[in-house]
């Protein structure tokens, strides 16, 4: 199996898994098993309750841990318009740009995840089975994340436009309301991704 695999599996699953309260969260991590490979569900599967109860982790160490709030988000509005190509796509070559200071204010989700894509590999290549479950609940997290309208602009909360209370009723409300209801979460197999910060 291609050492990343699992990761870019992941990765796709919570792409297309649409977001994003606790409910969500835990909802898009339970799903996004079975809709891995049966070689890679035997893994899976059976801590899917694992998987599912810590996909709120990243959320919780909010509150604890003071870097974690920007690997939640980022205000890309801030670096121009699309395509945004004043912000350079490596960690590197961005904190050059912009300081490291500056990304953080702004929000670091697309690095964070290939962090933990990273973390994850090597994870498997440990054959570290506690350090796959916790690393893919919490990438399913960050991805998740990632896919949230509201954490990808400075108006995350619709504080600039008169909406201020949006960012909850979208993320939290609306899934908790039409996900078993009216949502089709069936969304195909995964496929593989090989180069993970392209893609993001």
């Amino acid at each position: 199996m291609k050492k990343t695999t699992c990761t870019a599996l992941l990765l796709c699953l919570a792409l297309y898994s649409y977001c994003w309260g606790f409910f969500a969260h835990r909802k898009i991590n339970e799903m996004a098993i079975y809709l891995l490979p049966p070689e890679m569900m035997v893994l899976y599967k059976p801590h899917s309750a694992f998987l599912r109860e810590h996909a709120v982790d990243p959320d919780k160490r909010r509150y604890i841990v003071a870097v974690e709030g920007p690997r939640h988000y980022i205000d890309i509005d801030h670096y121009g318009t699309f395509p945004y190509d004043s912000l350079p796509r490596q960690w590197h070559k961005a904190v050059a740009k912009y300081s490291e200071d500056t990304l953080m204010r702004y929000g670091v989700v697309p690095w964070w995840i290939q962090t933990m894509v990273h973390r994850l590999t090597e994870a498997f290549r440990e054959k570290d089975r506690n350090k796959i479950l916790k690393f893919s609940a919490d990438l399913g997290h960050y991805i998740g994340d990632a896919h949230v309208p509201l954490h990808a602009c400075s108006n995350h909360n619709g504080q600039h436009t008169g909406q201020h209370g949006i960012h909850g009723f979208w993320e939290s409300r609306i899934p908790e309301l039409l996900a078993d209801k009216e949502w089709d979460l069936w969304i195909g197999k995964a496929a593989y991704i090989d180069k993970v910060g392209d893609f993001i």
